[in-house]
């Protein structure tokens, strides 16, 4: 199946990405976790544009690549998602088919600064209308600390980049079919 494939090269590009090579490489642990059968059932982010419930079924999994420093300090971490499911009006059970699928990278800088990268595609298809929701690309997002910290004594960041590149449709596509 296409689909196999494509994730199966997800991660490999994840783990060749995550293992990297070099000095610092080689002094590194990295952990790796699979998981298998997530089930995510919830209120799909559509709802909001079409005004109208649409749930979102769909089962996956996910490997977390986990890389961390001699110090012990975590240094990056790579999730590679895999899903699949169907967006649902539960109203009238009309469905619209969900693919889901690419990697997100957190880089931890020395300063406190973290960049975060995501690659990759929602599809969204549904029978004699194509794709109809979703998004093909790559994002880009740095953010760095403020010196201040929330409520729960968590660093509060300011985002000093934030960018995509590729073909966002949003979730526009669906309402009209799912109605």
């Amino acid at each position: 199946m296409i689909s196999n494939r494509i994730g199966a090269a997800l991660v490999v590009a994840a783990l060749g990405a995550a293992l990297g090579a070099g000095p610092v490489a080689a002094a590194s642990t990295v952990d790796v976790t699979v998981t298998r059968g997530i089930v995510l059932d919830t209120q799909a982010a559509a709802t909001r544009t079409c005004g109208f419930l649409i749930e979102l079924h769909t089962v996956g999994k996910e490997v977390l690549i986990e890389r961390y420093g001699p110090d012990g300090s975590l240094v990056a971490g790579t999730l590679v998602q895999q899903y699949d499911g169907y967006l649902l009006n539960p109203a009238n059970g009309k469905t619209i088919a969900s693919k889901v699928a690419g990697p997100t990278r957190d880089v931890y800088a020395s300063d406190g600064s973290i960049t975060e990268t995501s690659n990759g595609a929602t599809v969204r298809t549904a029978p004699g209308a194509g794709l109809v929701s979703g998004f093909i690309g790559h994002a880009r997002v740095v953010m760095v600390p403020t010196g201040s910290v929330d409520g729960d004594g968590n660093p509060e960041y300011d985002v000093t980049e934030d960018t995509f590149n590729g073909l966002f449709l949003g979730n526009g596509g669906v309402c009209d079919l799912l109605r």
